[in-house]
């Protein structure tokens, strides 16, 4: 069977030799197969789950192996032991190989491991674009990014905006930055942590902001040399990877240059929006009660 989805712009095609259930989130994101794919995946089972190359990263959801120029990931469910999928990297496809024991398992709507290991973050590198940890609203057209280390408080301030000003909120955990035709757009991605909020949607980015919990608010515009170590700190990058670092920071670069990015000390009410708002140049409003 084939599967073809748009993320950023991107097309991806998914041959599968077996039917996948996608969960809703990344369904929102499949699109039709009449235009020329610049990915292609190609998923079925095996027996046995075996990486050539050498260890260069582990944690408890994956190993990392690099067989020459090509990564090879061993991907674990939660607490077991026995892998569960291999990603293989070729010149001009990557491979799925599905652990058989696992069959009923891949076959459940609300099983997102296979899209998981497709090793999207180097998918978008390879097209100039990162993964941006932050809450994604669209306030006035445009995008405004709330990031910040976890339990800072991102789904907090962007609940705050839509309940104050009638913001989107795109996503609550995750944001694809891509650079066209001169401009960076927010991008919608099929993965938004525990928020339960995962929309398609791409659109101007306004500004970043990096959040700071507080008793008092306070706006501060951040300068491009810090700007880089925010967006370092909250992008996903493969730091065992020097090819892969070396490009995610250049185009960290590049959006600390061109983009708005600001310091908020917030508090979890609604004079942090105002704050913010004003910042961003709403001017006098009425407020929402």
């Amino acid at each position: 069977m084939d599967y073809y989805f748009k993320i950023a712009d991107i097309k991806i095609h998914i041959e599968s030799e077996v039917p996948i259930a996608w969960n809703s989130y990344i369904q929102a994101f499949a699109c039709e197969s009449n235009e020329a794919c610049k990915e292609h995946y190609m998923c079925r089972f095996s027996d046995e789950l075996v990486a050539e190359g050498i260890p260069v990263y582990q944690d408890s959801f994956q190993r990392i192996c690099q067989n020459g120029p090509y990564e090879e990931r061993l991907h674990f469910f939660g607490g077991q032991g026995m892998p569960c999928i291999l990603y293989k990297e070729y010149t001009d496809k990557k491979v799925l190989l599905l652990n058989r024991l696992y069959q009923e398992s891949f076959l459940r709507k609300d099983n997102y491991s296979i899209f998981n290991a497709l090793a999207l973050e180097k998918v978008l590198l390879k097209h100039r674009a990162i993964v941006l940890h932050s809450a994604f609203i669209v306030w006035k057209g445009q995008a405004v990014l709330f990031t910040a280390p976890s339990g800072t408080g991102k789904s907090t301030q962007a609940a705050l905006w839509k309940k104050y000003r009638d913001a989107l909120i795109v996503n609550g955990d995750r944001t694809i930055l891509r650079k066209k035709e001169g401009k960076y757009y927010a991008c919608g991605i099929p993965v938004c942590g525990s928020s339960d909020i995962c929309l398609n949607m791409e659109v101007p980015l306004r500004a970043i902001v990096y959040l700071s919990q507080s008793k008092e608010n306070l706006v501060e515009e951040i300068g491009v040399k810090e700007r880089v170590k925010y967006l370092l700190s909250e992008t996903t990058i493969s730091f065992f990877n020097k090819d892969f670092f070396e490009e995610a920071f250049e185009i960290i670069s590049d959006i600390s240059e061109g983009a708005q990015m600001f310091h908020q000390y917030c508090t979890p009410d609604k004079t942090a929006v105002k704050v913010l708002a004003e910042q961003l140049g709403e001017g006098k409003a009425q407020e929402k009660e």
